[in-house]
């Protein structure tokens, strides 16, 4: 079997044959290999021969440019593995690499797991280092199972903002799945699979945009657009963006925070829900105390997954982009985008802390008159709410006592607890636009309603003088 795929030393680069009738897919497999070469070999010893690839910026701004994404969306590694012969200069048998196996039978055996799959899971274990690990690993598996497993590790990109390279969370994934017994083994799969659809299905465009921000292209052209990071890095920092509901979930998979049977339940109840929801959900397992683990599951038994508008899934907004995003107005009529940063584990930690005391003391039916008031409030806000929530609730539990109480409270404190998030929103946009080498003349911002969103931009608005 070693046979039919090695390349001796004298030849290019690895010539991977596919039978896949996908042009956009051949396609990518011929411009991977185009950007692939042999090492200089040496002479005199025993040496392998592996790929390398050089990352330059004409390549980048190709996989920036949707190369990769046009054939198969997830496959941003830029690994491709082939087999190479060894030649010795002494007489010797020749010898094998084939990523980090070197062992004939090890070859023979992977690329019997990888015979196993279909002619696109063929092409995505072509961008997956072999290992004797994830060897291992697909020996465990069933056919599906394994077709599985080469869509989550293509499905994971990551950008390293140290090293300026993009690769995969493939050997990380490979690691925490084999330490899973072969129950939760099957289970996680199912689930990363899940999660993995719902990621390449999920809209990532703004769920609101004001009216007149787009050109006529479609593109956003504010005035100023305020993020946070080195500008070169934000969009290849999308990539993790791209991956982190995914890694959230292998993440919680390596913590051992769970036993296999709170991890089977938890992963039914993942299955039911849909990508917000799932956030919110995988956010909540990972940063909650043990001794909140049983509120936390008997919450997760109670809620409502098919409604979109549940408590997970507006815990989900604290880890999305969009749900972070404010628009504002100056005094000439032009527009500015704020990308805030996203709540850090410690501020969700507190709100999920509060959350859960919410539900053992209140109970879910009062908690859902809650989100239904708060639900689409800026995400950034929904800490101070719930924090003063349950103050008013301890201090003055007279004012709780009506059947309108929430709806009591809302109108007394929602505008408040806003109009304190925008005055450091805009406070946050005045210090940034400083900072910079021509900072533009802003005069007075004013806040953009996204609720208004069928309403003129330029009338809906909160204003703060500068």
């Amino acid at each position: 079997m070693i046979n039919r795929l090695a390349n001796s030393v004298a030849g290019s680069t690895h010539n991977y044959s596919n039978d896949s009738k996908n042009t956009h897919i051949n396609s990518a497999v011929k411009d991977a290999d185009s950007k692939y070469k042999s090492n200089t070999l040496p002479s005199g010893s025993d040496y392998h021969v592996s790929l390398s690839a050089t990352q330059d910026d004409d390549y980048l701004k190709k996989f920036m440019d949707d190369i990769f994404f046009k054939a198969i969306p997830e496959l941003v590694s830029f690994g491709y593995s082939g087999i190479y012969r060894v030649q010795s200069d002494n007489n010797e048998e020749n010898r094998f690499q084939y990523g980090e196996l070197t062992e004939k039978s090890d070859i023979d055996a992977f690329l019997a797991q990888k015979d196993r799959l279909s002619s696109d899971g063929q092409i995505r274990f072509s961008f997956i280092k072999p290992s004797k690990e994830l060897l291992e690993l697909s020996e465990r598996l069933n056919d599906d199972e394994l077709e599985k497993l080469a869509e989550v590790l293509t499905s994971a990109p990551r950008y390293n903002e140290y090293t300026n390279l993009i690769s995969d969370h493939s050997e990380d994934i490979i690691s925490t799945l084999s330490t899973l017994s072969d129950d939760l083994l099957s289970s996680s799969l199912d689930v990363m699979a899940h999660l993995v659809q719902q990621n390449k299905a999920h809209d990532r465009t703004p769920p609101f945009t004001p009216e007149g921000l787009l050109s006529e292209d479609g593109i956003e052209s504010p005035l100023l657009r305020v993020e946070y990071g080195p500008f070169e890095d934000l969009g290849l920092r999308e990539l993790n963006d791209y991956s982190s509901h995914l890694m959230q979930y292998v993440k919680l998979l390596d913590n051992n925070k769970m036993h296999d049977g709170q991890l089977l339940e938890l992963n039914q109840h993942i299955s039911q829900g849909d990508f917000a929801t799932n956030a919110g959900i995988v956010d909540m397992a990972i940063t909650i105390k043990p001794f909140e683990q049983d509120s936390f599951f008997a919450m997760l038994q109670e809620v409502d997954k098919s409604n979109s508008e549940n408590i997970f899934a507006m815990l989900g907004q604290q880890t999305d982009k969009w749900a972070h995003t404010q628009y504002f107005m100056t005094e000439d009529q032009e527009f500015v985008v704020h990308h805030d940063e996203d709540t850090n584990e410690s501020e969700r930690r507190d709100l999920h802390k509060n959350v859960l005391e919410a539900y053992e003391n209140k109970g879910l039916s009062w908690m859902n008159e809650v989100i239904e008031l708060t639900f689409d409030t800026p995400a950034a806000t929904h800490g101070d709410m719930w924090k003063q929530l349950l103050h008013d609730v301890e201090n003055h539990p007279d004012g709780f006592i009506h059947s309108d109480s929430i709806d009591v409270w809302a109108e007394n404190n929602i505008d408040t607890i806003k109009q304190n998030f925008v005055q450091q929103q805009i406070q946050k946009i005045y210090e940034f636009n400083l900072d910079l080498p021509v900072p533009y003349q802003l005069g007075e911002l004013k806040y953009i309603e996204p609720e208004f969103e069928q309403v003129s931009a330029k009338s809906d608005v909160i204003s703060n003088g500068e």
